[in-house]
């Protein structure tokens, strides 16, 4: 069911999350195409730039399969898509959902770990061994979430044969997929307080090295900035606008699933722009402070001075 529009602000709620999804394909494609032609180039890849790119591919295939789910609902009625489509488009938004998160997680995990200064036996012995551990914990974790999630998807199809279902998948830009929220929050929820609070106490951690570091500086005499100060900065930067957009991200989709507000609302499409804002935003805060990426747009645009 597509929104009807009868007012200036059913306009503007709808032109906001047309330039966020716009902005979600074209930042997170970019990424990707940046990052993968580097790794066709060098024939490989850093293990952080393995993460970003298994989080921009992923994000840019959630926005696709959302896209497309509800462009297919909106041209053909839902019963004339069949089971196996159904199957596949909500396989693939899960699986997607689950590396993007986990993605941005262990990337979270890795920048800290490679940036703090902590003479700790813990941080000593992990250092030299993130890169092996970063895109493993990554598959590990993206496995292991896809299949616990395989019963709610049964489960969801199975009442979706039923005709107990009127519902698009979740993401898409439906407020029916309400209903389909239901089979997948609780174990959505789950996981993305586990990602959440990995993500918390790795940019508390690296604030803590920030201040640690500034302070010895200042001791030293050499004053409160160099270039370590700037990487941490810079990392900060990203992971605390992450969490940010994750927590705004999360609220959305809670207060969508509590069904607190009438479905077709003003209130519940204000939600919509909640839900959206992650996965764009967060591109274009990965782009900027990214100095390749960033380096990459400044030649593509041809802006010639320093950004």
């Amino acid at each position: 069911m597509a929104y009807s529009l009868t007012s200036p602000l059913d306009s503007l709620i709808w032109a906001i999350v047309g330039i966020l999804s716009m902005l979600s394909f074209l930042g997170n494609g970019f990424i990707t195409i940046v990052q993968g032609h580097q790794w066709l180039q060098k024939r490989k890849i850093l293990p952080c730039d393995f993460l970003l790119t298994s989080l921009s591919t992923s994000r840019f295939m959630m926005q696709l399969n959302s896209s497309l789910n509800y462009f297919l609902n909106l041209i053909f009625l839902e019963s004339y898509i069949n089971s196996f489509t159904q199957a596949l488009l909500y396989a693939i938004w899960i699986i997607s959902n689950m590396i993007s998160l986990w993605s941005a997680t262990w990337l979270s995990v890795f920048y800290c770990v490679k940036v703090t200064n902590f003479a700790n036996f813990f941080f000593l012995w992990l250092k030299p061994r993130i890169n092996m551990l970063a895109p493993r914990l990554l598959g590990m974790s993206a496995v292991i979430c896809s299949i616990s999630f395989l019963p709610s998807v049964f489960e969801y199809l199975g009442q979706k044969k039923c005709g107990n279902l009127t519902g698009t998948l979740p993401g898409s830009a439906n407020h029916s997929e309400v209903y389909s929220t239901k089979f997948i929050f609780p174990l959505q929820s789950a996981f993305a307080f586990i990602n959440l609070t990995i993500s918390i106490t790795a940019s508390i951690v690296l604030l803590i090295s920030l201040w640690k570091h500034t302070r010895t500086l200042k001791k030293s005499g050499v004053g409160g900035k160099d270039f370590n100060t700037k990487v941490h900065f810079n990392i900060i930067t990203q992971m605390l606008f992450y969490v940010f957009f994750y927590i705004v991200h999360i609220s959305g989709l809670i207060i969508q699933s509590s069904d607190v507000f009438t479905l077709g609302s003003k209130k519940q499409r204000l939600l919509d722009v909640m839900v959206s804002t992650f996965p764009s935003l967060h591109s274009i805060i990965l782009i900027w402070t990214h100095p390749r990426l960033k380096e990459t747009v400044a030649r593509i645009l041809n802006i010639k001075r320093r950004i």
